[in-house]
């Protein structure tokens, strides 16, 4: 089965996808591609720099047809953020649970 991570924090299916709004991107979680994007993870540098990692690695995982429709989307940072940080769970087989989940409304 697939895993599909949502940016709400959702595990839906076993095999690695990310799903914004109505649109399902596949992930690359290959062992060649993810040894790419961790080498990409370089502490100490300048935001700007940093920026452009983060976007390297989102092209890794998702290919550049699939990046520019999500950069073409100009999501608020923080949701590219989580966006990069599913990503990570996603190639690196990470559940879900790590990441803080929205707290929801009681059921009556």
């Amino acid at each position: 089965m697939a895993k599909l991570y949502t940016l709400d924090g959702k595990l839906l299916t076993d095999t690695p996808e990310i799903r914004i709004g109505d649109k399902i991107y596949p992930v690359d979680n290959r062992q060649k591609t993810v040894k790419k994007i961790m080498a990409l993870s370089i502490s100490g540098e300048s935001a700007e720099a940093s920026m452009e990692r983060m976007d390297e690695a989102l092209k890794l995982a998702l290919g550049h047809k699939a990046f520019r429709e999500i950069d073409e989307q100009n999501l608020p940072f923080p949701a590219q953020q989580k966006l990069f940080e599913l990503i990570m769970a996603a190639v690196t087989g990470e559940e879900p649970e790590r990441f803080p989940q929205p707290e929801s409304e009681p059921t009556p």
